[in-house]
């Protein structure tokens, strides 16, 4: 009787034991298990934003994404151009075993890192520019030269126009080449079908003509001038058009003007930029001095043009060509190196 005793109390016990480790093993699962989803819904030009929890990348919106229960900081962001970000925020608290939609709709535009970076550089150098030369005001042939703050360089105030050209081949320069004007007129029309060949027999020409040493902006340099201080997809704001004839600013496919996509516009036609610049986007393209990726057979042009959609007169827009390549859409303007 006492065995039978005994037997019953190490069964009772073992029964008791496997109770209590099926009862941890089930809390335990089920802390492993316990957890939520976050889906998280962007629409239109908002597809494609980085998506941040917590401060750690996880992909690309739209997504979704399994999340631990408690509280979550929720950052989409995503890229205008390199000084500008698109945001949305959201601190969000979750308990477990919930799936939580979010619909995100990013804000305006705002300065990133990089954007107050150059907001501050602009600040620190906004001094006094350099003097052009005095012989330089009272020539007849200059181009109107606007010497850009915070800097050793000017830019022309104007990009090369076919009455500047014209005045280059009657005096025996630039190989007497007389590009097509596409019967749109000559005058301060911007000159066109000009290769970046073309453009430096016209500045050997006028440098030999006036004695001053011009030469085409540097990639860096052009950006400098257009943006004239700015952060902006545009030098005029975050918008290529405005809603009424007073806000065109400039001349493109969708720009608004009564130009767009049909011929380039008298040069000027438009408000200038902070620094005075006129027609730095669209109108034509712009020849620079510097080498594409490092193929100096190749250089970049920057500005956009008459015919190029509102994305591709953004300032931080880049284009390439041959140095013999020509065509209606491209042109030129000067710089000169200041002492």
């Amino acid at each position: 009787m006492k065995s039978v005793y005994i037997l019953f109390l190490l069964i009772a016990s073992l029964s008791v034991s496997a109770n209590a480790y099926a009862s941890r093993a089930m809390v335990s699962v089920n802390a492993y298990a316990g957890g939520s989803s976050l889906v998280i819904n962007c629409k239109g030009e908002d597809a494609g934003a980085e998506v941040f929890i917590n401060n750690e990348f996880k992909g690309e919106c739209p997504l979704e994404v399994k999340v631990s229960a408690g509280r979550l900081k929720l950052k989409v962001q995503k890229q205008v151009d390199p000084f500008n970000d698109r945001i949305f925020e959201q601190a969000i608290r979750l308990g477990d075993d919930v799936i939580k939609n979010i619909d995100v709709v990013l804000g305006e535009a705002q300065l990133n890192l990089k954007g107050k970076q150059q907001q501050a550089k602009v600040s620190a150098t906004d001094v006094k520019a350099k003097k052009l030369p005095e012989e330089n005001k009272k020539c007849l042939e200059c181009p109107e030269m606007v010497p850009i703050p915070g800097t050793n360089f000017a830019m022309a105030k104007y990009t090369v126009t076919f009455q500047d050209w014209d005045a280059c081949v009657v005096d025996g320069g630039c190989n007497g080449y007389r590009p097509s004007d596409k019967e749109w007129g000559h005058g301060k029309r911007p000159v066109i079908n000009v290769s970046w060949n073309d453009a430096q027999a016209y500045i050997q020409w006028l440098s030999n003509k006036t004695g001053n040493t011009y030469r085409l902006p540097t990639e860096e340099e052009w950006e400098i001038a257009a943006r004239a201080g700015t952060t902006t997809e545009y030098y005029w704001g975050i918008f290529a058009f405005g809603d009424s004839a007073s806000s065109i600013n400039a001349n493109c496919n969708g720009c608004g003007s009564k130009w767009d996509n049909k011929s380039t516009s008298p040069v000027g036609s438009f408000k200038p930029n902070g620094f005075g610049l006129y027609d730095m986007s669209g109108n034509v393209w712009q020849w620079t001095d510097s080498c594409w990726e490092g193929d100096c057979k190749q250089r970049v042009l920057r500005g956009g043009s008459w015919n190029d959609t509102t994305s591709n007169i953004r300032i931080a827009t880049r284009f390439k060509d041959d140095v013999d390549g020509y065509y209606h859409i491209s042109g030129f303007r000067l710089a000169m190196t200041l002492d």
